[in-house]
């Protein structure tokens, strides 16, 4: 007997480590080789908007909540698992850089 069960991301919430949640619908767009790193995401993206020097250890804790749609079929049967959701965390060092333009040539 077999049987096969996939997965697949419904969403994304983010604890983006300064107070701001952020959900994504799906798995979001992939980061490419060769893509601009500054580049703002095309579906999905949080702007930090103070560095993290002031946080514990100067990071930012972000934790990402994926919350999967998993459906299985085997045997002549087939059915969806409840909301499982999996957790993973990492920390991000932000920095910070000012202008001031006052009017010089």
């Amino acid at each position: 007997m077999s049987v096969t069960a996939t997965a697949t991301p419904a969403s994304v919430s983010w604890s983006m480590g300064d107070g701001s949640t952020v959900t994504c619908t799906g798995a979001g767009t992939p980061f490419r080789t060769g893509s601009d790193p500054k580049a703002s995401s095309p579906d999905c993206g949080h702007t930090y908007r103070t560095s993290s020097a002031r946080q514990a250890e100067q990071v930012f804790p972000v934790a990402a909540t994926v919350h999967w749609t998993v459906t299985w079929a085997g045997a002549g049967q087939g059915g969806t698992f409840p909301d499982l959701t999996t957790t993973g965390n990492a920390v991000f060092r932000v920095a910070e850089s000012q202008a001031l333009n006052n009017g010089g040539g």
